[in-house]
């Protein structure tokens, strides 16, 4: 399956919503969580991030990941990532940040076919440039090396019911687990996540950071969303033809 260069560009830029993210290394993958005799079980990051990628493979689906920060008087600040991902090679992308996030960043939408990739970034002024250019590959829509990424930072416990498997984890600091923005000194970190058939359906890493300006202790939420799988199709957004591009 063929996506886009873009992807690998939008991973990139989607990461940089946080600073100190890896995505793990090379690991062996082992084949599942080890249950005890309770139905509990202990997690491994590699396997349930390629279990993740095999479950999705050539099907359709939408990925949301939110990056969220929430401070002492109640307001929020939010970035916003979604792909939309058909079964072939076609795919739409978007990024939205709203509020009092950490940064500044332009929102950017992508929507890539067979052979072209149409990008679309809009400043805070409002200013829109649309481009092209032709598609070229990347296989982790999925956002797999993410999920590996937040997960290996845990020791998981894993309880398994008949339907889906519950992932919980913590620990005392965020280490590299990535924060928004410069946010600093990342603590109290927690990780609960939801499998089913082999998908991370909904998964949410949350803890405290100071705000690098205002030194403000402020809450930091990281999520990660998959929904309409086997049901979702990318729409082509008007802007997105080979007449309303600047090259």
């Amino acid at each position: 399956m063929v996506r886009g260069r873009a992807v690998a560009v939008v991973a990139l830029v989607l990461l940089a919503g946080c600073q100190g993210f890896d995505g793990g290394g090379d690991k062996t993958v082992t084949p599942a969580p080890v249950p005890t005799a309770s139905g509990e079980g202990v997690g491994d990051a590699d396997a349930i991030a390629e279990r993740h990628r095999a479950a999705l493979s050539n099907r359709s689906y939408t990925a949301t990941a939110v990056w969220r920060v929430t401070y002492p008087n109640g307001s929020t600040g939010r970035l916003t990532d979604t792909f939309v991902v058909s079964d072939g090679p076609t795919y739409s992308y978007e990024r939205r940040q709203r509020g009092s996030y950490p940064g500044d960043r332009d929102d950017i939408s992508i929507y890539q076919t067979d052979d072209t990739e149409f990008v679309r970034l809009r400043a805070e002024n409002g200013t829109t440039d649309v481009r092209t250019r032709p598609t070229t590959g990347f296989d982790d829509t999925s956002l797999s090396d993410f999920v590996r990424g937040l997960l290996d930072r845990f020791d998981l416990a894993v309880e398994q019911t008949t339907d889906r498997a519950v992932l919980t984890g913590s620990q005392h600091e965020f280490r590299t687990i990535p924060l928004p923005g410069d946010l600093r000194n990342g603590r109290n970190a927690t990780v609960e996540a939801t499998i089913r058939d082999g998908v991370v359906r909904q998964m949410t890493v949350s803890g405290r950071a100071d705000h690098p300006d205002s030194g403000q202790s402020v809450g930091v939420s990281i999520s990660l969303t998959v929904e309409r799988v086997g049901r979702s199709e990318p729409e082509r957004p008007a802007w997105a033809n080979e007449s309303a591009a600047g090259g």
